[in-house]
């Protein structure tokens, strides 16, 4: 990888780095809210509207830790140790 290949791939990271965050609130927004609809004892098809929007969340929130640790392999096997932004994603 040359060098402009390293820093278009250290950009792809900090994107899904700031996605995943993102993401992340928006995940612990909508957890908070069913909590909330719950206790309320909300209709159930409220209820299993956000849990759908949950699970899709999840969902993505997996999809761009495996994609954002596969950029990071790749980047470290071929660019070396340069520093990287704190992972948010569960490493292995």
């Amino acid at each position: 990888m040359a060098l402009n290949d390293c820093v278009h791939q250290r950009f792809v990271i900090d994107g899904l780095v700031a996605d995943y965050k993102s993401l992340d609130a928006t995940t612990t927004g909508t957890e908070r809210e069913l909590v909330r609809l719950l206790a309320e004892q909300a209709a159930p098809e409220t209820i299993a509207a956000v849990q759908e929007r949950l699970a899709a969340e999840r969902e993505q929130l997996g999809q761009l830790a495996v994609g954002g640790q596969r950029a990071v392999d790749e980047f470290r096997a071929v660019c070396g140790g340069e520093k990287l932004p704190e992972l948010p994603w569960p490493t292995q």
